[in-house]
């Protein structure tokens, strides 16, 4: 039982694995700085902010901590098309990433 490993064939790779890389680190940043700023709204708003306000980020927080995130991000990218708004898939995935982290951060941050 003697396999070789051959990893010969990253080399050839390389640039794409790069830029997939970068790709990567934009979503995580971009999805990360946006999410945590509206968990933070959020949670000024549910702690301290307006009481009409409430209400609505309470149900924000309700829906997206209770739906699936491929479900959401299916939603953003397929549904909201239909009604007119279109995204590319970067702007969909960043959109998804920060309202899902922005309602969980929410709860983390109001807690």
């Amino acid at each position: 039982m003697t396999y070789q490993f051959d990893f010969s064939w990253i080399a050839e790779y390389l640039p794409l694995l790069l830029a997939g890389i970068a790709v990567t680190l934009e979503l995580i940043f971009v999805g990360a700085l946006v999410g945590v700023s509206l968990g933070i709204t959020c949670a000024w708003i549910r702690a301290l902010g307006p009481r009409w306000l409430r209400p609505p980020v309470v149900a924000y927080v309700e829906l997206i901590r209770n739906t699936p995130f491929l479900i959401q991000l299916f939603f953003i990218f397929f549904g909201l098309p239909s009604i007119g708004v279109q995204f590319s898939e970067l702007q969909a995935a960043n959109l998804a990433m920060a309202v899902n982290l922005g309602a969980y951060s929410c709860e983390i941050i109001r807690a």
